[in-house]
């Protein structure tokens, strides 16, 4: 049974109450991409500018299914991802998930290896 690792963008949301931090992955490189306010208008201006092809993860929060209904039409595929499942939990505490995504790419990175990992089918 073959493995094939899905190729293409991917995109991470930190969503929080107000706003919503943004990266890209693109060949491997994690960008952070900025923000976008967490309203309706916002999601959709920032759903607008993505790719059809594109591939979007969020970690769970008490409104990632809003934000992931707003952002399915637009793109390939939308995934929730647990904080358990990346290892993002265990790596900092909770307190400005913000500065501390901008100041930890690596954080961001874990998500959207969470989405690359939820994305490998099996061909055979």
């Amino acid at each position: 049974m073959a493995l094939v690792r899905w190729v293409g963008r991917a995109i991470g949301l930190d969503v929080h109450r107000d706003f919503c931090v943004v990266a890209t992955c693109e060949d491997g490189k994690v960008r952070s991409a900025g923000r976008v306010p967490s309203t309706p208008e916002g999601l959709r201006s920032l759903a607008e500018s993505l790719l059809a092809t594109d591939r979007v993860a969020l970690e769970v929060t008490a409104s990632c299914w809003e934000v992931a209904g707003i952002l399915e039409p637009y793109v390939d595929r939308v995934i929730v991802v647990s904080p358990d499942d990346t290892g993002i939990a265990s790596g900092r505490a909770k307190t400005d998930k913000s500065a501390w995504t901008a100041a930890h790419p690596g954080a961001m990175k874990c998500l959207l290896q969470g989405l690359a990992e939820a994305q490998t089918t099996s061909l055979g």
